[in-house]
């Protein structure tokens, strides 16, 4: 009974933060329409190349205390999250976000943190030096043991998140612009751009991200680059078996059935 009281309660807010922040449509930067809980949770389904349906998400943190998080964390529930990968936490500040923002065992990712799936990487917004690649490459072979569908967050979902899901794109062959739209979806979400300048952003940053992948320094056409062998070199440089590397793309590749009312509630770049 204290356990339902408990989860009525954090509905009840979920359903008053909708109510003060009312959902209106908006779109996202290929230009389809997309729900505003997932804009505000920056929530969205990742599905290109190898990756299988309903198989892998992002977002931002869903239980940080922040408006945003009760979005992030409503629509985890809804599309039945099994594994979280934390980039941004400790498990020391997780615990402090659940005993800050009062968020007891009803709570979904709560639930998922109590059975042991969730996985707190401790990464720092500046990926550049092999310890970060270390300990991101921890946190892959942790999800190549466990079972989908997956999410990865960091606190907006932008940066940390960002290299990571654009690590496993590469590592399954997404096409370039799919990589290019999901990226720049997050400028959309988070900064409020307009589809054309969230792009233009979003190029800068791919080359950032892809040179420190690849280790080319200069500039080049990365849609005709060889993607998935240098996202496995990385991946084995930080410290993967390619028995590991398989693992996590025989993981990627399974599909799982479609969770919630309505197909579109989140939306995946080029749906």
């Amino acid at each position: 009974m204290k356990k339902m009281i408990e989860r009525l309660a954090v509905l009840l807010l979920t359903l008053l933060l909708t109510v003060v922040f009312p959902l209106q449509p908006v779109y996202a930067a290929d230009g389809n329409s997309v729900s505003q809980e997932a804009v505000s949770g920056n929530f969205r389904n990742v599905q290109a190349g190898a990756i299988g349906k309903n198989n892998l998400f992002r977002s931002q943190h869903p239980a940080n205390g922040s408006k945003r998080s009760y979005y992030a964390n409503e629509l985890a529930e809804l599309k039945q999250i099994q594994t979280v990968l934390n980039l941004s936490d400790s498990e020391k500040v997780l615990k402090n976000h659940f005993k800050e923002a009062k968020i007891d065992s009803s709570y979904y990712y709560k639930t998922l943190y109590d059975r042991g799936s969730v996985y707190t990487a401790n990464l720092n917004p500046e990926h550049v030096n092999s310890a970060y690649r270390k300990k991101l490459v921890g946190s892959l072979k942790y999800m190549a043991r466990t079972k989908g569908p997956y999410l990865i967050h960091c606190e907006i979902g932008r940066e940390r998140t960002g290299f990571a899901i654009l690590l496993l794109e590469c590592l399954m062959g997404a096409p370039y612009d799919y990589m290019l739209d999901d990226y720049a979806q997050s400028y959309v979400n988070v900064n409020r751009q307009d589809a054309a300048k969230a792009r233009q952003t979003a190029v800068s940053c791919l080359n950032a991200e892809f040179r420190y992948m690849t280790g080319i320094k200069k500039k080049t056409d990365w849609s005709k680059a060889s993607l998935i062998t240098y996202a496995t070199r990385y991946l084995i440089k930080g410290g993967m078996t390619t028995e590991e590397v398989a693992a996590l793309k025989k993981k990627l590749a399974v599909s799982y059935p479609e969770h919630g009312i309505g197909s579109k509630l989140v939306c995946s770049p080029g749906e």
